[in-house]
């Protein structure tokens, strides 16, 4: 993102925001910093006070001058953007239309080309670059997809789609994604495979730049290939993707509808084993959704909810629109360990346990953060809840995420036999 480009998402958000304060009621870090996005945005705008729009390369070093010595100013400030989880829950419903994601994306990466803050603890997540946590994670553990048609098959096998499952499914479930794979496959697709990243790890690490052109050269790989369609498994990936400029006439296809369209269901005898119910127990079973922060417009929630036509589907206060962070969002963890902690908790506490058997998660991602956020609780001695979760995907096709040895490898990987060139490509 170019200093420009900045200015003016900056110069938005301030033209239009009216100081309700609304945005500062339904998140906990603008109450903390006690400041509406717009008034963070005003702070650091006014080291742009002065300098003409073209910013010569004078005026673009004063710009960044002032804006590291705004940053010694206010260190609340510059918390509140890195705690920030991009998952755009202060700013629904605002009656201004800010998009905070737009906002805290620009501030991210202000801060970083202006050297107030660095690339720590984001080494492992450039996945821009050949080895990242997940193509190191698939490295050492021989996962590998080089037996199924990729972009570069695609031209001679007059493939139209391309399945796009993304890194934590392709990484830590590969016979998940395969078994996907496979049923767009036998669903006469013809479709072609990717184990590439979105790109939102760079956008969170403040490498809005990197990510818009990860981003949009895959997209442009995809044009070349002849791709018409990218059915995606998760709504990050998505969301992501969609924001591409070049994205042209590429249609985005939820695997939850694909799924939904063809009449696949999920039958009670799946939920109930999930569940550790019997069988032969015929009462319906009550299942909640969570909706990704990035699906807030329920492109995948709705035809997620279809799966289970049979059982009893209830809705979560916050749901749709109004959709929970996991706590994974905007890799916030990196920085606030505890409020990543604290979100995937309330998320995880919030359906009755009288009224909900199983929590049901339309983004891989979230399943991830509920799974390590819950190991840590059992190892800190912290009572978790007690309503099982599952990703939609383990129950359409029956293979289970591992999350118990995956957690192991990604923790064994940097001490074993490979442990010397993990920390190498890595740190």
């Amino acid at each position: 993102m170019s200093l420009q480009e900045a200015r003016r998402t900056l110069q938005k958000a301030c033209a239009a925001c009216t100081g309700c304060g609304s945005c500062a009621s339904r998140c906990e870090v603008l109450a903390d910093a006690q400041h509406s996005v717009g008034d963070i945005a005003g702070a650091f705008l006014s080291a742009f006070d002065g300098q003409d729009a073209a910013l010569a390369p004078d005026a673009a070093a004063e710009v960044l001058r002032r804006l590291a010595l705004r940053a010694q100013e206010a260190p609340d400030l510059v918390f509140a953007v890195r705690r920030c989880c991009m998952c755009a829950s202060c700013t629904v419903g605002c009656p201004a239309d800010v998009d905070a994601r737009d906002v805290f994306t620009a501030l991210r990466e202000l801060l970083t080309l202006a050297g107030v803050v660095g690339g720590e603890g984001f080494e492992s997540t450039q996945v821009d670059r050949d080895w990242h946590i997940f193509s190191v994670y698939r490295a050492v553990y021989g996962i590998s997809f080089v037996d199924l048609p990729s972009l570069d098959d695609a031209r001679e096998r007059g493939a139209d789609t391309l399945f796009f499952p993304g890194c934590p499914l392709a990484s830590y479930a590969p016979d998940l994604a395969r078994a996907a794979f496979s049923w767009l496959e036998e669903q006469g697709m013809r479709v072609v495979f990717s184990d590439a990243c979105c790109g939102s790890p760079l956008k969170a690490a403040g490498r809005a730049d990197r990510a818009r052109a990860h981003r949009e050269g895959l997209v442009a790989r995809m044009h070349e290939a002849g791709i018409e369609r990218i059915v995606c498994v998760c709504p990050g990936c998505a969301d992501e993707l969609a924001q591409a400029s070049n994205l042209g006439d590429l249609r985005i296809m939820p695997l939850p509808r694909l799924l939904s369209d063809a009449g696949v269901t999920v039958d009670g005898a799946t939920l109930r084993e999930r569940i550790g119910v019997r069988a032969y127990v015929e009462a319906p079973v009550r299942v909640a959704a969570f909706d990704s922060c990035h699906d807030r417009d329920g492109a995948f929630g709705a035809p997620l909810r279809a799966l289970f036509a049979d059982e009893v589907v209830v809705e979560l206060p916050q749901r749709g629109e109004q959709a929970r962070c996991c706590g994974a969002s905007g890799a916030v963890v990196l920085v606030d360990p505890d409020l990543s902690a604290r979100r995937a908790r309330r998320a995880l506490d919030e359906p009755d346990e009288d009224a909900v058997d199983l929590l049901v998660a339309n983004c891989p991602t979230c399943s991830y953060t509920f799974a390590a956020q819950q190991r840590a609780d059992v190892a800190a001695g912290i009572a978790v809840s007690g309503v099982p979760h599952a990703s939609y995907l383990e129950l359409v096709f029956g293979i289970p995420f591992e999350w118990e040895a995956v957690f192991e490898r990604l923790e064994g990987m940097w001490t074993g036999e490979y442990g010397a060139w993990v920390c190498q490509q890595l740190l």
